[in-house]
């Protein structure tokens, strides 16, 4: 199988599609576009955004126009205005939980996976809810229609640097990045001040060479200033941890910086989502409505799925939670 999707020569190769963050999210779209979305060529699943990025789950709001409740799943008709699109939520296989239903007319929201059925295209509900505000449907036109025009047809174009084969020399900054990894777990350290990690001696001398690379010319060189550029870098580097979602900026005045991990705060903020969603019901949790819920706060904005499957798991075997599935959670 070719590495480049057949139905476009422009489309990004398929081994880089998990790099844009957009494949990992919901992307809030009306009906109608869920329904002209251009399916991949050899890539069951895999659409295709008019800037020929891979679309997986998309989030939809709308009304409730039809209902079939059978043995094992609800079928659900929402009309958004655009058109109407099936959304199938599986029953849980813990029969002790219920099953959470909604009315016919009712005002929901849903993220799901794209499928097809009978040469129909659906979705397969990883997260459904009502809304209360009769607003709320106005409201998400207003922000599809902005995400569309704003984030989503903007053209995702990784730098070079991201494609490196693993015979091509690492790079200072790399190496930078991971002698503060490394000093932040062997010191177990859980918050730090920017202006500390500065004067730390291996990372200082990483942060100085890293810069001298940068340096093109011996004019630049001659003006090149040791410390604040070494900073600089070293900055450069805690906003990709940032991005990477392993660090958070706690306090802005102070320039300090928080840890994430499942020790520190991820553990009991997946908790805290987990029992947010389900509320009294109890109903199982699928992992993507957790990271929703954890993205929707500044302090976990940026966590990784991988993050948070560890971090389930931990919590797995610690008994705090158990698995109804492959990707569905419940509390204990």
């Amino acid at each position: 199988m070719s590495d480049k999707p057949e139905n476009d020569s422009s489309s990004l190769p398929v081994r880089f599609w998990g790099l844009n963050p957009l494949f990992w999210t919901h992307i809030k779209l009306f009906v109608k576009e869920v329904q002209s979305l251009k399916e991949y060529t050899g890539y069951k699943g895999m659409y295709r955004y008019p800037n020929n990025y891979p679309v997986v789950r998309v989030e939809i709001s709308g009304y409730i126009v039809s209902i079939d409740s059978r043995e094992k799943l609800t079928t659900y008709g929402v009309d958004d205005g655009s058109g109407t699109i099936s959304c199938c939520k599986w029953h849980s296989q813990d029969l002790s939980t219920g099953q959470e239903s909604y009315d016919l007319g009712q005002l929901v929201t849903v993220q799901g996976k794209i499928s097809v059925f009978r040469e129909q295209r659906q979705l397969t509900i990883d997260l459904i809810y009502p809304e209360k505000d009769p607003n709320a449907e106005v409201l998400f036109w207003l922000e599809a229609v902005n995400l569309g025009n704003t984030v989503y047809r903007e053209p995702f174009t990784p730098s070079l640097k991201d494609f490196q084969t693993e015979n091509s020399s690492v790079s200072k900054e790399t190496e930078l990045k991971k002698a503060i990894l490394t000093h932040i777990k062997e010191n177990k350290i859980v918050t730090f001040q920017f202006q500390t990690l500065c004067f730390e001696p291996d990372i200082q001398q990483l942060a100085r060479e890293a810069a001298k690379q940068k340096c093109t010319s011996e004019e630049e060189a001659k003006i090149w200033n040791d410390s604040h550029e070494a900073k600089k870098v070293i900055r450069h580097i805690i906003k990709d941890l940032e991005k990477d979602g392993l660090v958070y900026l706690k306090d802005s005045r102070r320039d300090l910086y928080q840890v994430i991990s499942h020790e520190h705060n991820l553990g009991s903020a997946i908790l805290k989502a987990m029992s947010k969603i389900a509320g009294p019901s109890g109903f199982s949790i699928s992992k993507w409505a957790i990271i929703d819920v954890l993205h929707s706060s500044n302090k976990f904005q940026h966590v990784t799925m991988k993050q948070v499957e560890e971090s389930l798991d931990k919590l797995l075997q610690n008994s705090d939670v158990y698995k109804q599935s492959e990707n569905e959670y419940c509390l204990v």
